[in-house]
Order: structure tokens, then C-alpha cells, then sequence
């Protein structure tokens, strides 16, 4: 008689159990799932911007778990994975000059991010549609990692799909690094001008100022390089260490010595420890000695840093 209230039992929990995991399961609409796929994503930005990194990554996975194709979280996770690496090599290389063994590690960890945030800019570019303005700029940030592991070929292609982008606003920065990939290569002709082009379009953008700067210079345009380089060391949005040292060439090889040993000065005083600081110091040995620069390619420190090359806004 007790196992007929028993099996009863048994099987009222067994109807509430399914009906309980009926009602655990995500009916939102399409449209409510990426409602709130924006709504983890704002909150991610608004981390982001605050350098709550750690936050903002759990922000965007929430986002991905509401919407897998949200192009604008999978960006933001891009741009925070090559901030990450980015600020592995600051740490290396900007801050310390470190050479080590625990370095390449370092090193190591570092285009790991890259490469990571390469996937996410890819992903965040398969999701925009063509109207959406981030289209562009998920190439455009696509082609900074290919620029970054010297991937000329695909970086172009890349750019080009950010330069065809028709609602992509900030086309001065592919132009710019499409430039800075011709002159990796040593088109300076090509680079030029891309590079022109870049700061014709928007003439505070300091990256495209100092890489026209630099193409100028190893053209043997110096006077060209010094007026370019001279506007990106005046002005105090573009603090970029290696400018310094372009004007510094420029002003040896157009024999203001006294001129140029104090560009190196400053370029030595942004970052006294940094790897590009001891070309500096080498450059100022030779000013001080009343030495002319060397001409392109036999520059001591030729291992020269790439420019940033990218923003939020960008």
C-alpha cells in the first residue's frame, strides 16, 4: 500500500523538476537578448574607460553569452587584449630595457594578446554590417596587429577593406598605417603619400605627422622631415619619445648641432631607461662630437619603436 504514494511522490518531483527546467531556459526574444547584450556591453565600455579591465572582460561575456555576434563587445575585448600586450612591452622596453630570458617570456605573452585581439577584431568585423561605421575600424585595428608581427600583405589588404568601408569616419589612420606599411618596406615614394594624405585629412593627427616625419627623413627630405617633426614635438597631445629623435637626425644632417644634441636631451629625458633612449645617447655622443648623422639605415638603435598606432576612437 506505501509504495503506491511513494511512486506518487516520485513522480510529482520528476513533472516539477522538468518544469522547473522549462522555465530556467532563456526565452527572451532576439531582440530582448541583444537589449541586453548592449546593456553588458555599456557597462564594459564605461570599465574600460576606467581601466577596470578585469571588470569589463566579465561585462563582455556576459554580453557574448546574450549575443555571440555583438560587433561591439568583441571590439572592445579586442582593444583591451592589445592594451594588455601593449603594456607588457611599455613595461620591457619603454620603462626598462630588459633583455632577458624572463623578458621573452614576457615578450612571448605579448603577441599571444596580439594575436588574440586580432581574432576579436575579425570577429567584430564578420558581425557589423556593411552601413555599420565600426566596420572600418575592426580592419583598420585588424591591420595594426598585422603591422605589428610585419605581416605587410595582409595588413594592406586589411586597410583596404577599412579604406572601402563607407561609413568608416577615420580614414586618416588607415591611410597612415597603410603608409607606415609602404615604408616598412621601403616605398617611401608609396608611403609619402599615404602619409600625406593621412595629415591632409586631419592635420592633429600627430601618428601620421611623425611617420610622414620619419619617411621624409629616410628619403633624405630632411627639411620636409624637420618641418613635419617639429610640430608633433611642439605639440603636447603627441608625446611620442622617438620624435625627438627624428628631429634630432634631421637637425644634424642640416648642421645645427647645438639644436639637435638638445632634441636628443629630451628624448633621453621622456624615458632615461627605455631601449630607444640609448640611441638617443648615441645620437648625442655624435652631435657633441660635431660628427654628421649617419644616413638612412646606419642609425645606431635602428631597432626603432612603432608609433601608437591606435585609440579607442580609432
Amino acid at each position: 500500500m506505501a509504495a503506491r504514494p511513494i511512486a506518487s511522490l516520485l513522480a510529482s518531483t520528476l513533472a516539477l523538476a522538468l518544469l522547473g527546467g522549462c522555465a530556467g531556459q532563456d526565452r527572451r526574444s532576439p531582440q530582448e537578448r541583444t537589449e541586453a547584450a548592449i546593456k553588458h556591453y555599456e557597462i564594459a565600455l564605461g570599465s574600460a574607460q576606467t581601466s577596470n579591465f578585469d571588470d569589463a572582460k566579465r561585462q563582455i561575456d556576459l554580453a557574448l553569452q546574450d549575443d555571440p555576434e555583438h560587433g561591439d563587445s568583441l571590439y572592445l575585448l579586442g582593444l583591451i587584449q592589445l592594451h594588455e600586450g601593449r603594456s607588457i612591452l611599455e613595461f620591457i622596453e619603454a620603462e626598462t630595457c630588459l633583455i632577458d630570458e624572463s623578458a621573452e617570456r614576457q615578450r612571448e605573452r605579448a603577441d599571444g594578446l596580439h594575436r588574440d585581439a586580432h581574432a576579436s577584431f575579425a570577429k567584430a568585423a564578420a558581425a557589423y554590417d556593411e552601413r555599420d561605421p565600426g566596420l572600418g575600424r575592426a580592419y583598420n585595428s585588424m591591420a595594426v596587429i598585422s603591422l605589428y608581427f610585419h605581416d605587410y600583405a595582409r595588413a594592406e589588404d586589411e586597410l583596404q577593406h577599412a579604406l572601402d568601408a563607407q561609413f568608416y569616419s577615420e580614414k586618416y589612420s588607415a591611410l597612415a598605417n597603410l603608409g607606415w606599411a609602404y615604408h616598412e618596406q621601403g616605398d617611401e615614394v608609396a608611403a609619402i603619400t599615404e602619409l600625406r594624405q593621412s595629415v591632409l585629412m586631419n592635420p592633429d593627427y600627430c601618428v601620421g605627422r611623425y611617420r610622414l616625419a620619419q619617411a621624409y627623413l629616410d628619403a633624405d627630405m630632411t627639411e620636409q622631415a624637420l618641418e613635419e617633426i617639429e610640430r608633433v614635438v611642439a605639440d603636447e597631445r603627441c608625446p611620442i619619445q622617438d620624435a625627438h629623435r627624428v628631429a634630432g637626425i634631421a637637425k644634424m644632417r642640416l648642421g645645427y648641432a647645438s639644436e639637435a644634441g638638445q632634441s636628443f636631451e629630451s628624448c633621453l629625458q621622456m624615458a632615461p631607461r627605455s631601449c630607444l633612449a640609448s640611441a638617443c645617447e648615441q645620437f648625442l655622443m655624435l652631435s657633441h662630437s660635431g660628427a654628421s648623422a649617419p644616413s638612412a639605415g646606419e642609425e645606431p638603435g635602428s631597432r626603432r619603436p612603432a608609433a601608437p598606432t591606435l585609440t579607442a576612437s580609432e
